[in-house]
């Protein structure tokens, strides 16, 4: 009798160890499986803490390391035998390009908040944050501030302080990675809403110089048009260059983002379509027409007969077009769709006589024949890494990618040289 009860608790105990090491092994699985959901359910942000200066210090120090490396490219401006090369929130570097193939860099402004420029003369306007500066830069390496024009930048005023105190400004950031989980909003550290705007910048040509497709700022003879706020396009008269005035400011249409001149008028481009003014009086912008399309992100450039839309999906702008949009502008007041061409992921253009440059992601700059807008060919293409915008005259192409800035000489079309890269810093 004891030996069979020996054995029913030896055999009770051999049950329960089995079940106690199922448990053991499913809780096991189950700590194993939750561990890794967790895991999947996390996500990695970049963090930006802001390190604030006085202004008044910012603006004394604008020179800055004229050997300042590049780390991300920006907008492009060429005036001259120089290229001002944005860094976005950072600041301009000044190249000298008066050799094409060997392009030096000169000069680097440290200009926090810094995403547009223009060129009239020997003065550059440039933004930093919501304030218009100008600046002599006849020595660019010891350039002198002649005027600011506090808070003409709207919709950039959030980080031009702390708690609305303007004699401070945002001069760098921390940067820090911290993993949440996904399901978490993540917490930013010393600054609510300090995300950065990136701008989007358009090819535009004038007598003071050049800027890209994407630009937000421009000239026009003796006057400067910026877009200041999400709706509103801003008026500086620059007859007295080192002394800009504030005009007015106009509501010009809905979510702007870029600007581009031709022949007395303005071609506005938005997140929704394009807006077109009249400038005749330029103090005084009248409208003139308006096309609507899908929401994406929208440069436009335009020429006397049509007018030439990329649309950019994958952005905050909305939408799911990629494509080149060509518009019959004869009629201003009405214009129409008559031309779409599918794209990859394109960005910044520029039109030279016959031929239309497209930035296009992947695909690099595609070079259209633009005689017959209803069957435009691509006749060649400019490999690099992501291009963002494009310059062009005389047989001269300046492509601003995600890794420098391309020089070609395109006078031969069916053999598109390269003539120098000025790489960003690795």
């Amino acid at each position: 009798m004891q030996i069979m009860c020996q054995a029913t608790k030896l055999t009770d105990m051999k049950k329960r160890s089995q079940y106690n090491l199922r448990y053991f092994l499913a809780g096991t699985c189950l700590l194993i499986f939750l561990s890794a959901c967790k895991k999947e359910n996390t996500k990695t942000y970049t963090l930006r803490t802001p390190v604030f200066k006085a202004k008044s210090e910012v603006l004394a120090q604008i020179n800055g390391n004229p050997a300042e490396a590049i780390e991300a490219t920006g907008k492009i401006y060429i005036k001259d035998n120089y290229i001002f090369l944005n860094e976005v929130d950072k600041g301009i570097h000044i190249i000298d390009n008066s050799n094409a193939a060997n392009p030096v860099q000169i000069a680097f402004l440290n200009i926090p908040g810094n995403q547009d420029m223009a060129v009239k003369g020997n003065i550059l306007y440039a933004d930093m944050y919501s304030d218009l500066l100008a600046m002599d830069i006849s020595n660019p390496k010891k350039i002198n501030i002649t005027s600011r024009i506090s808070g003409f930048f709207k919709d950039r005023m959030y980080v031009s302080g702390m708690n609305g105190d303007t004699s401070q400004i945002i001069a760098s950031w921390i940067e820090k990675d911290t993993t949440v989980p996904i399901d978490n909003y993540p917490v930013y550290e010393g600054c609510w809403n300090c995300g950065i705007f990136l701008a989007n910048a358009a090819a535009v040509q004038n007598t003071k110089g050049t800027a890209g497709s994407m630009a937000r700022m421009i000239l026009v003879n003796d006057y400067l048009y910026a877009i200041t706020e999400p709706h509103s396009v801003g008026i500086v008269n620059t007859s007295t260059a080192e002394a800009p005035s504030y005009v007015s400011e106009l509501y010009a249409g809905f979510d702007l983002q870029t600007i581009y001149p031709f022949a007395n008028k303005l071609f506005l481009g938005s997140a929704s379509g394009m807006y077109m003014y009249d400038i005749s009086d330029p103090a005084n912008p009248a409208k003139l027409g308006e096309f609507s399309h899908g929401r994406a992100c929208d440069p436009v450039i335009a020429d006397g007969g049509y007018a030439f839309v990329t649309l950019h999906a994958g952005t905050s702008c909305g939408g799911e077009e990629n494509e080149l949009n060509v518009l019959d502008i004869n009629n201003i007041m009405n214009p129409v769709l008559i031309k779409v061409y599918s794209m990859t992921k394109p960005t910044g253009l520029s039109k030279d006589g016959d031929l239309l440059f497209v930035c296009d992601g992947p695909a690099g700059v595609k070079i259209f024949d633009v005689r017959n807008v209803n069957d435009m060919k691509v006749i060649n293409s400019i490999k690099s890494d992501e291009p963002y915008d494009v310059i062009t005259g005389n047989n001269r192409a300046l492509v601003v990618a995600k890794d420098g800035l391309y020089q070609y000489d395109y006078s031969s079309i069916s053999k598109v040289k390269l003539l120098s890269f000025f790489p960003t810093k690795k």
